[in-house]
């Protein structure tokens, strides 16, 4: 299959195929390495290889026979969580910047050069929704992608847009462990290309996209433990032939580690999901795992050094590359975001209200545009209480006329439709109590005030629940709760009746549009003692 005028072995066909078996590939070791930032620099440094993994030290560098001179570069750009961001933020990231970085970076080594994306490219900003991420999608085909894993914010409109989005790419979607019924592939579960003569196996990972967006828009699919996912593929792998095996995630970095630890056979992981900057990378086992942050702030790069007689890893070294205003945009690029600037011009600058001061909002506490969110869904719904996830809000509003983008990037996804739910007393204290525990965010309420406190054992934690209306907060009693998708999806409300209620972000910007002008005044409703 040619794909950018690569070759590809395309070893699981489209659903109702099954993959085809290849010759056995010579198993390789791995190498440490990392990289350390000075002033905003990224150094990578070296480190020695590893012996073959079945004999491998994570401490130590053992002796190999003399390196023969043939060693060939291998170089892996790596993108994850651009969420739609075409344009420059805070002097950070740019589609037409990140462009001309890998660009750059792919000249250095033309016949080695791998550029992977690890999902969620498109949905977080208004000119990406209303081009049903076409801004991104064709941004990547200009600048040249060879796989891309989706994101769970990739299902956001939908499957049928999610895969013409992706379709524009130009690139193989791989993806292992999501089906479709009756066991047919969602996506290629994995693609083996061969790079600068080394063949390398790139394997599709992602998170369980039912937590994150609503049935209708993943009808038909099934998730599948990564990990058992990983273990049934990797030796179907190697046997076709795979003699370098990448996993593209979209699980996050805490998954990433469990997954390095229970499949030392994969060389490395590119991941994202979490947002994580991992300057150097990070090695579990003789696994690196890579991931470059969010919204094309930092181009990832991992630079291999293959011997092919002994057919190993004779170096390796990782790096992110910084993307900021020092960075001259890709005139190809650029014109591809100033077609679909232009476009969605007129909406953009649709007055939506006055900010009498900056609106803020926090992923730590419960701030003025956390309140506003949440009291947004209790007035439309009519409930007497509301509570909204602590992350949904990504954006300050800044003080002056506010316009229809700026609602639309302090609250981005659009999948996060909002849902009346109705709960036992007991189960929304259960639901405070996670949310305070650990580094989950707390949920924002309305209706009702509650305080926590952290030197609590666990699940004692919430001290009061207060309702607004001057009843007793009673934990047998049912109540209708005013929330949204990314809060009632998750697995301890399986059992709770919910009634879908339509956009939560037309809500939001309704609201803060009929309840104009706004002070960043917000009250006491989530205490922390």
């Amino acid at each position: 299959m040619q794909i950018n005028g690569f070759s590809y072995t395309s070893l699981a066909a489209m659903p109702g195929n099954t993959v085809g078996a290849g010759a056995v590939g010579a198993n390789f070791g791995n190498t440490n390495a990392g990289a350390n930032s000075v002033d905003g620099q990224s150094i990578a440094q070296d480190s020695c290889q590893l012996s073959a993994k079945a004999n491998a030290s994570n401490d130590s560098c053992i002796e190999k026979a003399e390196p023969s001179q043939d060693i060939r570069r291998l170089r892996i750009l790596h993108l994850n969580d651009l969420h739609g961001a075409a344009l420059p933020e805070e002097g950070r990231g740019g589609l037409a910047q990140v462009a001309a970085v890998v660009k750059r970076e792919k000249a250095e080594v033309p016949e080695g050069s791998l550029v992977l994306n690890a999902g969620d490219i498109a949905e977080g900003t208004m000119i990406s929704y209303l081009s049903k991420g076409g801004v991104v999608s064709e941004s990547l085909a200009q600048m040249g992608c060879d796989a891309i894993e989706p994101g769970n914010h990739d299902f956001a409109w939908g499957q049928p847009t999610m895969r013409s989005m992706l379709g524009q790419v130009n690139a193989p979607i791989v993806c292992a462990n999501l089906e479709q019924a009756e066991g047919h592939e969602f996506a290629q579960p994995y693609v083996i290309r061969e790079v600068n003569g080394v063949k390398v196996g790139i394997l599709g990972l992602s998170t369980d996209v039912s937590n994150f967006t609503t049935d209708d828009k993943i009808e038909g699919l099934q998730y599948k433990d990564p990990i058992e996912t990983a273990q049934q593929y990797i030796p179907q792998m190697k046997k076709d032939g795979a003699e370098l095996v990448i996993a593209l995630s979209h699980i996050g970095v805490e998954q990433d580690r469990l997954l390095a630890k229970a499949c030392p056979d994969i060389d490395v992981i590119v991941g994202g999901h979490t947002h994580t900057e991992l300057p150097e990378g990070e090695y579990i086992g003789s696994t690196l795992i890579v991931q470059s942050g969010y919204k094309g702030q930092f181009v990832g790069e991992v630079d291999l050094d293959f011997d092919m007689t002994t057919r190993q890893i004779s170096s390796a070294k990782a790096e992110l590359i910084k993307v900021d205003s020092s960075v001259e945009p890709d005139p190809e690029v650029a014109q591809i975001v100033e077609k679909y600037v232009n476009s969605s011009n007129e909406l953009a600058h649709q007055p939506m209200g006055q900010a009498l001061e900056t609106l803020t909002y926090s992923h730590s506490e419960c701030a003025k545009l956390d309140q506003i969110h949440a009291d947004s869904l209790r007035q439309a719904m009519g409930a007497p209480i509301g509570l909204v996830n602590g992350r949904n809000l990504r954006a300050n509003v800044e003080e002056g006329t506010v316009t229809y983008e700026d609602l639309f990037n302090a609250l981005p996804h659009t999948e996060d439709d909002a849902v009346l739910m109705k709960l036992p007393g007991s189960l929304l204290k259960e639901a405070l109590e996670k949310r305070v525990a650990g580094r989950i965010v707390p949920a924002s309420p309305s209706g009702f005030s509650y305080t926590y406190d952290l030197s609590k054992p666990e699940g004692q934690r919430i001290t009061s629940i207060t309702m607004d209306d001057g009843s007793k907060f009673d934990p047998n009693k049912m109540y209708d709760l005013a929330t949204s998708v990314s809060l009632s999806d998750k697995k301890m409300f399986d059992n709770c009746q919910k009634k879908p209620m339509g956009s939560a972000q037309e809500i939001f910007m309704d609201y803060f549009k009929a309840n104009s002008p706004w002070h960043n005044d917000p009250d006491q409703r989530v205490t922390k003692l």
